[in-house]
């Protein structure tokens, strides 16, 4: 699972991804390739998400809490980041399996 960590972490050092409510609007606009969602985040804010990555038909990883997401990609107190390139992406979800 760490693997997964540091492909997101390098994701976010090379400008890939986006945080917080701009994941949203990258998933929406079908930019989005996967969903990192923090497994601690409040129920109201999972099922939201979880809506509309299934709606948008983009993959949505909860496995890992706040504290792992925030520090695989050096900031603080982030609970969702999306990664918008395809091949950090299927790097990403190769990694999960």
């Amino acid at each position: 699972m760490s693997k997964a960590l540091n492909m997101l972490g390098l994701a976010c050092r090379a400008r890939k991804t986006s945080i917080g409510e701009t994941c949203m609007h990258a998933v929406t606009s079908r930019k989005a390739y996967v969903v990192f969602l923090a497994n601690d985040a409040s129920e109201r804010t999972k099922d939201k998400v979880l809506h509309t990555c299934n709606s948008c038909g983009v993959p949505c990883v909860s496995e890992f809490s706040s504290l792992e997401i925030s520090s695989a990609i050096g900031q603080f107190g982030r609970m969702m980041i999306s990664v918008n390139d395809a091949g950090f992406a299927k790097q990403i979800l190769n990694c999960l399996k």
